[in-house]
């Protein structure tokens, strides 16, 4: 992608440059071309994480509900209402803001 397009913003305001890489490791984002997948490794006492992502000229929000979960169970992903087949994200620069809820499967 092009250098100064995308970034990440923290719910937690902003924080120096290493705080931000030990939580994307936290988060376990992983991005790959215009896809994103998330596979969280976060303490159990952590009941949910949000972060908003920059893709180009769309603002994805993302609320991961029960993350230490996932790891064990699984995710259902859903975008801006929609199922998705498997746990990745398409990204898409179409000036839209997009709403993204990732939680473990029943």
């Amino acid at each position: 992608g092009a250098v100064g397009r995308g970034g990440w913003t923290w719910y937690t305001g902003s924080a120096s440059w290493a705080y931000r890489v030990g939580l994307e490791a936290l988060v376990g984002f992983q991005k790959v071309g215009d896809t994103l997948r998330v596979s969280p490794s976060v303490p159990e006492s952590w009941p949910e994480l949000g972060i908003t992502y920059r893709f180009g000229t769309s603002v994805y929000t993302i609320r991961v509900t029960q993350p230490s979960a996932l790891r064990t169970r699984g995710a259902r992903v859903t975008l801006d209402g929609q199922l998705l087949e498997g746990e990745t994200i398409s990204l898409r620069d179409d000036g839209v803001d997009h709403d993204v809820v990732i939680a473990p499967k029943d």
